[in-house]
């Protein structure tokens, strides 16, 4: 027992600062009083890696700062967390506050503590919600390894899930906005407002339409953009935008099929009426599977909005004709 003990205790810690890196990591916290778990935790995991993704450790050294790193960081992805600290189960009514309080489900909670008999295993594991119990003095490198992997790819899958169904009401709600408007332009400024929320970050977007597609020498018209692509709004003619961007779009009308590139990202929908729509986005980060799952079923339910804009701009036009013909008549009598 004291040697498994050693691997998390007798640690030095003054090894190199890890580079500074931009790349995505996985936030784990480390709640517990004693110094030492966490310099051996730190070393432990030193090295850890994770579909390509190291780790962020956030420490805490009282259930009280474990509150507040909680409402800091709701991204935390695992907790190793102490059972004994300010009092004997201070461990164990922060599970409770996370759970209950602040409502994070996601975050998977592994349990550790050093006094085994002070909260029997089978009783913690059954009336609180936690994902893992380890004894401090049985969690070697190895097994603390393990039980944190297993900890990430079931919060990734949670996270999924979570944003699918954020996705799918997105999606559900957007609809019924959709289909209300009347103009075409205010439907793309609609479409680029909702596929941003949809993705849930930053980005840059344009619409073009192409009134008869698959016909050559049709050009298309720019009728919505955000960001940097703002300025091309209201502009006719492929030779109005960037070189960059007129070969994606016209790419696209010709390739008529979605592409996901590292930051960019290009949605192709054609409609019932024979229009054609491209829709060029730019974001921060690459889309991830769930978000190009997601951006498809948006793009699927598109075409009704869009052949709804047009039947009603016609009716407007024919009832229009009709008026005015009738004006004619009545003033011919």
């Amino acid at each position: 027992m004291a040697e498994q003990d050693d691997v998390l205790h007798l640690i030095d810690d003054a090894g190199a600062v890890p580079e500074a890196s931009s790349a995505r990591k996985w936030k784990v916290a480390v709640i517990d009083d004693d110094p030492a778990v966490h310099e051996g935790t730190r070393f432990a995991l030193s090295d850890y890696s994770l579909r390509g993704q190291s780790l962020e450790i956030l420490s805490a050294y009282s259930a009280a700062e474990g509150r507040s790193l909680m409402r800091a960081h709701p991204d935390i992805a695992a907790v190793l967390l102490d059972v004994i600290m300010e009092t004997d189960a201070a461990g164990l009514d922060l599970v409770e506050y996370i759970r209950n309080e602040i409502h994070n489900e996601t975050i998977r909670i592994i349990l550790r503590t050093g006094q085994p008999g002070q909260a029997p295993e089978r009783r913690v594991i059954v009336q609180y919600d936690i994902n893992d119990y380890k004894a401090k003095t049985e969690l070697t490198a190895d097994k603390l390894f393990t039980s944190l992997t297993a900890a990430l790819r079931s919060y990734q899958q949670l996270e999924r899930m979570v944003q699918t169904r954020r996705g799918l009401e997105i999606i559900i709600e957007a609809a019924s906005t959709l289909y209300d408007f009347r103009s075409m332009q205010r439907l793309a400024e609609g479409v680029l407002t909702q596929l941003a929320s949809l993705i849930n970050v930053d980005c840059a977007g344009i619409l073009v339409l192409r009134d008869e597609g698959g016909s050559s020498g049709v050009d298309f018209s720019v009728l919505a953009g955000s960001g940097c692509y703002s300025r091309f709004i209201g502009t006719n003619g492929s030779k109005s935008l960037d070189p960059e961007v007129r070969q994606m779009v016209e790419a696209a009308f010709q390739r008529r099929k979605n592409e996901f590139l590292d930051q960019r990202s290009v949605l192709y929908l054609r409609t019932g009426s024979g229009r054609e729509v491209v829709v060029l986005l730019q974001a921060e980060r690459q889309l991830s599977e769930t978000d190009r799952a997601l951006v498809e079923i948006f793009g699927s339910r598109l075409s009704i909005a869009f052949d709804n804009v047009i039947l009603y701009q016609q009716l407007q036009q024919a009832n229009s004709q009709l008026e005015d013909r009738v004006a004619q008549r009545t003033r011919a009598l």
